[in-house]
C-alpha cells in the first residue's frame, strides 16, 4: 500500500454477532461505497462466533471480487464463518487477546468437512494466506504440530497467528491497525449493520425469493384469467420492484431486467383489450420468465428458485383462480372444453353390443384373429381354442375393447 495523503479515505465494515444474509448486504453496500468513492483499504473488523456458511461464502466472493486492499481486523473473535471472511482478506491484523479458527461445521458430517475445507484452503491460498492452517480449523484429523494435535480443531491465539505468519501484527484499535499500513492520516468512514441491510438480506432468502416470484406469477395469472382493470398487472410491477431493489447485479443490469418484465406486462394487457390470435400474450409471457431469470442472476440458482415459485402460483392459483371469472385470453391458454359421456364422448370404443351375438371366423384365430358380426369386422380371441376361417362363433364375453368368442357347438358336431 501506498502512505496516505490526506485526502485518502479507508471504509471499515463491522461484521459484529451472527453471520447472516443481512451482515452480507452490509459487506455488499460497504464495498460498493468504498469503490464508487476509490477509497484506499476496505477494512473487515470482525468479532463473532459464527454463522451461516452460505452468507459466509457469499462475504468472501464479494471481498475477493473488489480490488481495493482489503484488511481483515479481528478485534475479539473470528470463529468459524467469522474465520472464512477473515481468510478471504489480503491482510490480517488481531487484537491482543483475540483468536482465530475453530470452524468445524455442524453438522460435522464427512461430506461437511470435505466441502468446507476446501473452500477454507482455497480461500487462504488465493488470498496469500496458509492453507494448510486453514484446513486444519476446520478438520480435526488434520492436525497441526505445536498448535492442534490430531482430533483437535485449530484455534489460534494472536500471538500463535503471528508465528504462522497468518496475522501480519498486533492492534489494539482499528486506527493502529491503519497506523500498521501508513494509512493513519486517511479519513475512515464506518459502515454498521442497518434494518436496509437486514431486509435487503430477507429478500434474497432463496426461499423468500420463491415465494416472490409465486405471487408475481398469481398476480400475473389472476389478470389473464379476469382480464380485469390491471390490479393483477399493477401487482405484479410492483414486486417486481421488490426482486429488483434485492438484486445482487449492476443498477444497467436490473433496469434491464425490470424493463424486460415491464414489456411483458404491457404485452399481456394489449392481448387483454384487443382482439387478436393471442401472439402479444404468449410473448408477453415469454418477456415476464425471461426478465424474471434475469433478476435472479441467471443462474442454476435462479432456475430452481423460479422452479419453486411456479410451483407456488400453481398452488395458490388453484385455490383462488375457481372463484374468478375467465377471460378470451385465458379461454385461449387453458383446456377449459371437457369431453363427458353426457355430451355424447367415450373414453373407448364400447363393444358390450357384441355380447352373445353371432358371427363368422373371417381369418384363423390362435387365438387372436378377426370375425364379421353383421355387416361389421371386429378383433377378436378365441376362449383358447383354435377356430378355423369360416367357422361360426358366437361373442361369450366382452371386456373393455377385448372380445371373447367361441365356435358355436351345433356347427361342430354338424361338421
Amino acid at each position: 500500500m501506498q502512505p496516505a495523503q490526506a485526502e485518502d479515505a479507508v471504509r471499515v465494515i463491522t461484521i459484529s454477532g451472527e453471520i447472516d444474509a443481512g451482515q452480507a448486504a452490509l459487506v455488499q453496500r460497504g464495498v460498493k461505497d468504498a469503490e464508487e468513492n476509490q477509497d484506499k483499504a476496505i477494512v473487515v473488523e470482525i468479532n463473532t462466533q459464527g454463522g451461516l456458511v452460505d452468507s459466509a461464502l457469499r462475504i468472501r466472493d464479494i471481498l475477493q471480487g473488489t480490488s481495493i486492499p482489503t484488511i481483515a481486523f479481528v478485534s475479539s473473535r473470528a470463529w468459524s464463518a467469522g474465520a472464512l471472511i477473515a481468510l478471504s482478506c489480503r491482510h490480517i491484523i488481531m487484537a491482543p487477546g483475540s483468536s482465530i479458527g475453530a470452524a468445524e461445521p455442524i453438522p460435522a458430517t464427512e461430506k461437511n468437512i470435505a466441502a468446507l475445507k476446501s473452500e477454507f484452503s482455497t480461500t487462504a491460498a488465493d488470498m496469500g494466506h496458509n492453507p494448510r492452517v486453514a484446513e486444519a480449523m476446520v478438520d480435526k484429523n488434520a492436525g497441526l504440530p505445536h498448535y492442534a494435535a490430531a482430533g483437535e480443531i485449530l484455534a489460534l491465539t494472536d500471538t500463535q497467528a503471528r508465528e504462522l505468519n497468518l496475522s501480519e501484527g498486533s492492534a489494539d484499535t482499528v486506527e493502529d491497525a491503519l497506523h500498521l499500513f501508513s494509512l493513519g492520516n486517511a479519513k475512515v468512514y464506518y459502515e454498521n449493520k442497518t434494518w436496509w441491510d437486514s431486509g435487503l438480506g430477507l429478500l434474497q432468502n432463496e426461499y423468500v425469493r420463491m415465494l416472490l416470484i409465486g405471487l408475481i406469477l398469481t398476480a400475473v395469472l389472476i389478470e389473464i384469467k379476469t382480464a380485469g382493470v390491471g390490479i393483477g398487472l399493477l401487482t405484479a410491477l410492483l414486486l417486481s420492484g421488490v426482486l429488483f431493489i434485492s438484486g445482487d447485479g449492476s443498477l444497467a443490469d436490473g433496469l434491464k431486467g425490470l424493463g424486460a418484465f415491464f414489456a411483458g406486462l404491457l404485452l399481456i394487457g394489449l392481448e387483454l383489450v384487443t382482439p387478436g390470435i393471442g401472439i402479444f400474450g404468449v410473448v408477453g409471457i415469454l418477456f415476464v420468465f425471461g426478465s424474471l431469470f434475469w433478476l435472479l442472476g441467471a443462474t442454476v440458482q435462479a432456475c430452481y428458485i423460479l422452479a419453486g415459485g411456479i410451483v407456488i402460483a400453481m398452488v395458490l392459483f388453484y385455490f383462488i383462480g375457481k372463484h374468478l371469472p375467465k377471460s378470451r385470453l385465458f379461454a385461449k391458454i387453458a383446456l377449459t372444453t371437457r369431453s363427458t359421456k353426457e355430451k355424447g364422448y367415450t373414453s373407448q370404443e364400447d363393444k358390450s353390443k357384441y355380447l352373445f351375438q353371432r358371427g363368422t371366423a373371417i381369418t384363423v384365430l390362435r387365438p387372436a384373429g378377426i370375425v364379421r358380426i353383421g355387416k361389421e369386422r371386429v378383433d377378436a380371441v378365441s376362449n383358447g381354442s383354435y377356430i378355423d376361417r369360416g367357422v361360426a362363433v358366437r361373442v361369450i364375453e366382452v371386456e373393455g375393447t377385448r372380445v371373447v368368442v367361441e365356435p358355436v357347438p351345433e356347427q361342430n358336431k354338424g361338421g
